[in-house]
């Protein structure tokens, strides 16, 4: 008959000198476990902007990559800066995994990735601004 399989046997080693070169490790647990793949946002927030000029998108950019939806009413942008804005923009929501949806012609709603926007308040606001 074959004998046990020992894979301190296969490498030289008896079973007394491995239990013996072992050393006991205290177990540690702190408590503190922090998932790095979500932000947790304990309140969801929804920020609204004006911008003017292509330079306030850093603030927009920074609120949504926080986690908050954000709101941005063009009325007092010029076309190439709406077109400029929207761009960034749309790198920053590819990048979080988010999306993007036009209320109406110069409004549009901005979400990170789990955010749920229910509803049919675009149709709405189509009647409205027309």
């Amino acid at each position: 008959m074959s004998s046990k399989f020992s894979f301190s046997n296969f490498f030289g080693m008896d079973d007394n000198e491995e239990k013996d070169n072992v050393e006991e490790t205290p177990n540690y647990n702190s408590g503190k476990v922090v998932s790095i793949d979500k932000k947790v946002n304990k309140k969801s927030k929804i920020a609204v902007f004006e911008p003017k000029i292509y330079s306030d998108v850093k603030i927009i950019a920074s609120k949504l990559v926080d986690n908050n939806a954000v709101v941005i009413n063009f009325d007092s942008a010029d076309n190439e800066s709406i077109k400029r804005i929207i761009d960034f923009l749309n790198g920053v929501v590819f990048t979080i995994n988010g999306s993007i949806e036009r209320i109406s012609n110069r409004v549009f709603l901005f979400t990170p990735h789990d955010f749920t926007v229910s509803g049919d308040v675009k149709k709405g606001l189509d009647e409205q601004f027309r």
